[in-house]
């Protein structure tokens, strides 16, 4: 330990005094000690609501999924062929989209009506998430049948007890088609309503990709393919096979990469979150500077004295920068490890529940070693900058008076 270490942790064990020092100081370490648990929490807050958000997303989006580079639809053909010669996907759907207006009884809605395959199920988890009903979609069925998000099912006022009453589908044509109509109709009966979340329940209803290509008049067309990948495959590798192999008329998204607008907004808010608690770490920080200003008070005999014994004015502000990075470790590496303690407890215990209602019992979070290593950083730059500026207040004049 080097001269100035040494000196630096004397200051900070030895008892003042003045009262008023101990105070100050009491008050530095722990405005910095909740400002910093606050910090960890608050962010571990926010990576549990987004792992639970993308959870959702999980269940309904697949690992990748092939869309047209231009356009609405594509030939089926043009994709298939490569994918089911590739190794690393377990399987994959075919889907197409279009947006349509839905009537049930007197009530209107637009949604998109979803046609997929049999392999559906197998690219996601949806026939989890039905908990009215039944998923029957390709099956035998006299009539077409599908189901119908519970978002939709709010919107037109469709229930359970609905079930053997069709739901109206009315797609406008495609302009410079010839016909006495302009909208294209059909009747489809949801026998089992899903909920994942309200973005996937207010936007579809799933239907047999048959019926939704003979409704929308396109036979072999698909408007994507939605693809689960083996567990062991590497995602980004895959997608850039695929993409190659593909050609440009074709993009390949991840998850992540469908959703990007939802995730941009939460790591905007995310980065807000964190510059305002770290304003909040910012203020408790400055507070070492009142605390170490006086500590130079109290104790200018003792620095004198250790001047006139030849210690340079240069070692007597490592002292006084080093006591200050002493008080903003403690205090931060303190309230970090109580905030890392009561993530975990929420974790594994479910101290705070988010009440009755909801889909989950208890508010989710999640801590990051990146977190942990960001709080940390910061705490760092913050208490060296307040210690560095008290420091170089220190001078002869302030020794001698």
């Amino acid at each position: 330990m080097n001269f100035s270490r040494y000196i630096a942790w004397r200051y900070f064990f030895a008892k003042s005094s003045s009262n008023a020092v101990n105070i100050i100081t009491a008050i530095s370490l722990s405005g910095i000690l909740v400002g910093s648990a606050a910090l960890i929490i608050v962010l571990s807050a926010f990576n549990g609501l987004e792992n639970l958000v993308r959870g959702f997303y999980q269940d309904f989006d697949p690992d990748l999924k092939v869309l047209p580079a231009e356009g609405k639809f594509f030939a089926e053909a043009d994709v298939t062929k490569v994918l089911s010669s590739q190794d690393f996907i377990a399987q994959y759907s075919r889907v197409m989209e279009e947006k349509a207006l839905f009537n049930f009884r007197d009530k209107d809605y637009i949604a998109s009506l979803k046609g997929v395959d049999h392999h559906y199920s197998e690219v996601n988890a949806i026939e989890d998430y039905v908990p009215f009903g039944s998923y029957p979609l390709n099956q035998d069925e006299s009539v077409p049948t599908g189901i119908i998000g519970a978002g939709v099912a709010y919107y037109l006022g469709f229930s359970r007890s609905d079930f053997q009453e069709p739901v109206n589908i009315f797609i406008p044509r495609d302009i410079g088609q010839v016909s006495t109509e302009s909208f294209r109709s059909e009747r489809i009966y949801p026998m089992g309503i899903y909920s994942i979340q309200p973005e996937f329940d207010e936007q579809f209803i799933i239907c047999p990709l048959e019926f939704c290509q003979k409704l929308l008049e396109r036979p072999g067309m698909l408007s994507g393919v939605e693809v689960a990948l083996n567990p062991d495959a590497d995602l980004y590798a895959a997608q850039e096979k695929l993409q190659a192999e593909l050609g440009p008329e074709f993009k390949v998204l991840t998850r992540d990469e469908l959703q990007a607008g939802f995730l941009k907004v939460m790591r905007t808010e995310g980065l807000f979150t964190f510059l305002i608690f770290a304003l909040i770490l910012t203020i408790a920080t400055f507070t070492i500077a009142g605390s170490l200003t006086m500590i130079m008070f109290e104790k200018r005999a003792n620095l004198f004295t250790l001047w006139s014994m030849g210690t340079p004015i240069k070692s007597l502000r490592k002292v006084i920068l080093q006591l200050g990075l002493i008080i903003t470790f403690s205090g931060g590496l303190t309230g970090i490890f109580l905030g890392s303690l009561i993530v975990f407890g929420q974790e594994h215990f479910q101290w705070i529940s988010v009440g009755e209602g909801y889909i989950v019992d208890a508010y989710p979070v999640a801590l990051k070693f990146q977190d942990v290593l960001l709080a940390t950083f910061t705490i760092f730059i913050l208490g060296f900058l307040s210690s560095w500026l008290s420091a170089r207040r220190l001078n002869l004049k302030l020794l001698r008076s």
